[in-house]
């Protein structure tokens, strides 16, 4: 019945790898670009677009070297240089008085000037024009102390600042301007003290190569780190058009120039994309799920569904960004596993496929709020959805979200329509398949889906009108166990529908000896009472098996197969035992073995089968004790319930001690709500 754990788990792990490769590989091709044999010179005979939004490396790197190359050359003052400046003023002023104070006339000798100039030009290099001599050797004392005075001060005032070299000349002309403006008697002698400062003063501002080398680079930097970005969508190269080394770099860029259609790069790198979402699926079904654990069936055709969207993908992506078929996995898996494991792995399954859709945002946004509601309706387990429901409902979203997205991105009319179109194929067909499919996935698992056990729950079925007809004290008796295993499945957040549904079929075991069963006799002597313990013991003990026989013959899916197997675990019916024993005592013998009077099940290995168990035995005993009072029966159930406990029943069901005091308070409700006293009617 069941498979081996080690093969089991080994098949599972084949299923992951071969699931991990197949999406790897279809996402490797379905991703790798088109691939041109071009160089730089070639002519090329299409027109080229940007499948996806890049960084133009060869641009960017043009444009930094272009920042870099535009920075101005950096100077800043040189205080040697003004203090030098200023040094050198005193210095012609303090060579040209000491001439002054050597003069043997009043008129100055030809000597004496060329003493001047030839001390100057040792001094402080200069080469001064002898007319501009005569006139400072010739002035007075007074004005000569004025001029020097006027001179040393102009000198300090022009160096305080940055001068360069274009702006110098300018800047002394501008201060002698200002000096015969303040002192127009001193006129005749300003072009004279002007060109002797030409002479003397030099540039302060000079050349910093540092400064203007990290400028420079500060200017490199910042222009490569904002990229020229070309987005998808722009003609890299028309038809016709020579290939440039930009255009040809621009290509290399969007991986357009491979020597061949394997790149070992873009393998690496789907594989690292593929196996990190298989991860987080992994992660989230072995944390927050056991339910893809429970039927081996069930987990490959799962993964069989969620490669083949990936596997369409690969072909639909090539007429339309927004033909994808992801919605087909979500139904399957919702009606399989439920609501919140089919978002998640839903949302994993669009992700994995997404690269082969280059990306596209408006894929991501219309198929993520379809999935939400698409599996809200597909995970429903309180009653069936309807198929018009899960085609209408999901199509109006998903057209909804494109016309809201296009809205946003303002599209042309073309646009709108061209979304809106594939969005509505790609959505109802998707749902359509995965409506029509249905019955064919559930003949090839045989499994308890949401659909299969709503069926299975009409009085309708062939064995439950057995039931009825055959066996009415064990169809009521399964009636009231179902209410109690449902209301219990509610209160600990197990598979209420599962729980209910099974309970209808877990005593169907009983149609072959019916009447051997206490619920089932009326009026007719107790059959008990004319065979041997054992025999009766045989035919109790073995309705389980008898049951399973059934359900398979009827092909019940594996998990009620599994609950027939397990309500009554390894446990045995007390009453024939003690009887047995009672008999062995009276004739003298040995007492009896007690193995020889264990039902041949298996304990429950879910919660849903430990419910059953508890809500069956209680329901069984408190039905024969005719128990009235809500208190006493609430005492039986917790003697019931430690009974199975101790016998260690429960041991593999999952079950805490919160959630069996939970399912106590959930069987004293529904207890409740049956033995409250009703009116009296007049006759």
């Amino acid at each position: 019945m069941k498979n081996k754990p080690g093969l089991n788990k080994m098949l599972r792990l084949i299923t992951y790898i071969t699931n991990l490769v197949l999406c790897t590989v279809f996402v490797f091709l379905g991703s790798l670009p088109e691939s041109y044999d071009y160089s730089v010179g070639s002519v090329a005979n299409t027109d080229i677009y940007a499948s996806k939004t890049f960084t133009d490396t060869y641009e960017t790197e043009y444009q930094a070297i272009i920042a870099r190359n535009s920075v101005a050359s950096i100077f800043v003052r040189s205080s040697e240089i003004s203090e030098k400046n200023v040094k050198d003023t005193t210095t012609f002023f303090d060579l040209t008085s000491q001439i002054r104070q050597q003069k043997l006339g009043e008129v100055t000798s030809l000597t004496e000037i060329n003493t001047l100039k030839n001390n100057l030009l040792t001094s402080i290099g200069i080469d001064a024009p002898v007319s501009d001599l005569t006139v400072f050797l010739n002035l007075s004392d007074s004005t000569f102390s004025y001029m020097r005075d006027k001179g040393i001060s102009i000198a300090e005032l022009i160096m305080v600042e940055d001068v360069d070299e274009s702006h110098l000349e300018s800047a002394i002309d501008s201060q002698i301007t200002n000096f015969k403006d303040a002192n127009p008697s001193y006129s005749s002698y300003a072009n004279a003290f002007g060109e002797i400062l030409k002479l003397i003063m030099k540039p302060n501002s000079i050349f910093d190569s540092d400064a203007t080398n990290e400028a420079a680079s500060v200017a490199y930097s910042e222009a490569m780190d904002n990229p020229v970005i070309v987005e998808k969508g722009t003609k890299i190269i028309s038809s016709g058009e020579v290939v440039t080394e930009h255009i040809y770099s621009m290509m290399v860029n969007l991986e357009l120039i491979r020597e061949s259609s394997f790149d070992i790069i873009i393998l690496a790198r789907s594989l690292l994309y593929t196996l990190i979402l298989f991860l987080v699926g992994y992660f989230f079904t072995r944390t927050f799920s056991n339910k893809e654990r429970k039927e081996f069936k069930v987990f490959l055709l799962l993964n069989i569904t969620f490669v083949l969207p990936v596997a369409v993908a690969f072909y639909a992506s090539q007429f339309s960004g927004l033909l994808a078929f992801v919605l087909f996995f979500t139904v399957i898996c919702a009606t399989y596993l439920g609501v919140s494991e089919s978002v998640i792995l839903s949302y994993a399954n669009l992700l994995i496929m997404w690269p082969i859709y280059n990306f596209d945002i408006e894929l991501l946004f219309v198929m993520s709020i379809t999935i939400l509601v698409c599996a809200t309706i597909a995970g429903r387990r309180d009653r069936a959805y309807s198929s018009a429901l899960i085609i209408i409902l999901p199509s109006v979203i998903a057209i909804s979200g494109s016309l809201i997205f296009n809205f946003f991105h303002g599209s042309t009319n073309a646009e709108y329509i061209n979304s809106v179109l594939y969005v509505s194929i790609s959505t109802i067909f998707s749902l359509i398949l995965a409506i029509g499919l249905t019955p064919i996935y559930e003949l090839v698992s045989n499994s308890a889906s949401p659909v299969r056990l709503i069926e299975l729950s009409q009085p309708g079925h062939p064995l439950l009108k057995r039931l009825f007809f055959e066996a009415s004290g064990t169809y009521q008796h399964s009636l009231m166990v179902s209410n109690l295993a449902d209301a219990a499945a509610d209160a600990i957040g197990a598979d209420s529908l599962l729980c209910k549904v099974a309970c209808y079929y877990h005593d169907i075991g009983k149609l072959e000896n019916p009447t051997y069963f206490t619920e089932n006799q009326t009026d007719i002597a107790n059959p008990h009472d004319s065979i041997s313990v054992m025999e009766s013991v045989k035919i109790i003990t073995s309705h389980p098996e008898e049951g399973i026989k059934l359900a398979r013959k009827y092909r019940l899916p594996e998990a009620i197969i599994k609950i027939i197997d397990e309500h009554h675990g390894t446990t045995y019916p007390a009453y024939f035992y003690r009887k047995a024993c009672d008999e062995a005592k009276s004739n003298g013998m040995d007492m009896p073995s007690l193995e020889n009077f264990r039902y041949k099940g298996h304990i429950p290995s879910s919660r849903e089968s430990g419910v059953i168990m508890l809500a069956d035995t209680c329901e069984a005993a408190i039905r024969s004790m005719k128990i009235d009072d809500i208190n006493k029966c609430e005492e039986k159930i917790r003697e019931l319930v430690r009974g199975k406990i101790d016998q260690d029943q429960l041991i593999n069901s999952g079950l805490s001690f919160d959630d069996i005091e939970k399912i106590i308070i959930a069987f004293r409700q529904v207890y409740a709500g049956a033995m409250h006293e009703r009116i009296q009617y007049p006759k």
